[in-house]
């Protein structure tokens, strides 16, 4: 029997996190709505002996799948193929929901059709207290057509952790993620939006997101031991918005796809350019030529001069045309763009739709 909900959850090494995980998921509503995956990503701790242990309890609702190690992007590709819910919603094995709520939501979900469903949630730190919320203040209940809610100030900033899915769309528009790196996280909020006609909010916290983990690969070392995979998962989102172009050519969605893509594969230039030496100008040199030729339109639109000039130096056309730059120089150039970036993010910090990565 279908399920209204699949909730997929990720999950590598996280013996720490996931019981506090599960249990939030532990609601009223019965076997015959709710169904909960658990990917176990070849976890080498006692996850896999925890989520069994819920999976024992609920057979009908937890369901384990241990696999070998694939990574982010894996886990979520076998959930879409594994899931029997109507709707999809992706968590983090260190994150959480908020259980009343849930039930709510669950409810919710019940009663709407929209393609997307908009949720609010919640920032909270190690000690699980409630740092900020993020309000999407659509409107609850009302279905809005998508062109009308993608260009808005609230969609354009949205994460991953307000969207669920209706499962069936992501089938038919073979939606797969980048397997064997991290950052996929992105493309969840990325193409599916192309199979997205209607959408609905949900008035009220589901999502409670832990950020001040240690090891977290939003924790600024790790993310720059990680930028490839970074430019590696941009490459891959491009390839397919070139795929879906002249679909979405001209539209509200297009300026929402743009507001997405540009700042994400930026993020992974510049990080390289700051870093620049013999490797990471090999790596760059090799994504840049991908791109160039996977996603013509990224290509351009990551070299325009609104997108890649810092006070009016296009420092991606200049690497491109002279990727024998001085490594030096070019280090203490982006460098300067990253500090005056920073500068902008404290600024951004006052916008109540930001999302920090720690406290």
């Amino acid at each position: 029997m279908d399920k209204i909900l699949t909730v997929v959850i990720p999950t590598y090494n996280m013996e720490r996190y996931l019981r506090y995980c599960l249990d939030s998921l532990c609601v009223g509503r019965g076997s015959d709505v709710l169904e909960v995956l658990v990917i176990n990503d070849g976890s080498t701790d006692s996850s896999s002996a925890i989520a069994h242990e819920y999976e024992q309890k609920s057979p009908g609702i937890f369901r384990v799948i241990d696999k070998e190690n694939g990574n982010y992007g894996s886990c979520v590709n076998r959930g879409l193929t594994e899931a029997k819910g109507k709707y999809i919603k992706i968590l983090d094995a260190d994150d959480s929901f908020d259980t009343e709520n849930f039930e709510h939501f669950i409810d919710f979900l019940c009663t709407t059709d929209a393609d997307l469903v908009l949720s609010d949630f919640a920032v909270v730190g190690v000690d699980r207290n409630v740092g900020k919320v993020i309000k999407y203040g659509l409107g609850a209940g009302t279905i809005f057509d998508m062109c009308k809610v993608c260009g808005s100030h609230s969609f354009v900033n949205m994460q991953m952790h307000a969207v669920t899915y209706k499962r069936d769309n992501l089938l038919q528009l073979g939606y797969r993620q980048t397997e064997g790196i991290s950052y996929t996280d992105q493309q969840w909020i990325f193409i599916p939006m192309v199979a997205v006609k209607t959408v609905a909010h949900f008035d009220g916290v589901i999502y409670k997101y832990l950020v001040g983990r240690a090891g977290q690969t939003m924790n600024p070392e790790v993310k720059m031991r990680n930028v490839t995979h970074t430019l590696k998962c941009a490459l891959d989102m491009s390839a397919e918005y070139q795929r879906h172009y002249d679909n979405v050519h001209g539209t509200a969605l297009q300026k929402y796809l743009d507001a997405r893509i540009i700042p994400f594969i930026k993020e992974g230039y510049v990080s390289s350019l700051a870093n620049y030496n013999h490797d990471t100008k090999k790596m760059l040199a090799d994504i840049d030529c991908l791109l160039k030729e996977r996603s013509p339109y990224v290509y351009n639109l990551i070299g325009s001069k609104d997108v890649s000039s810092f006070h009016g130096f296009e420092y991606i056309n200049y690497w491109r045309r002279h990727k024998n730059i001085n490594s030096m120089l070019m280090r203490i150039i982006c460098r300067i763009y990253l500090k005056m970036l920073a500068s902008k993010r404290k600024a951004r910090e006052q916008d109540p739709m930001y999302v920090p990565v720690s406290f």
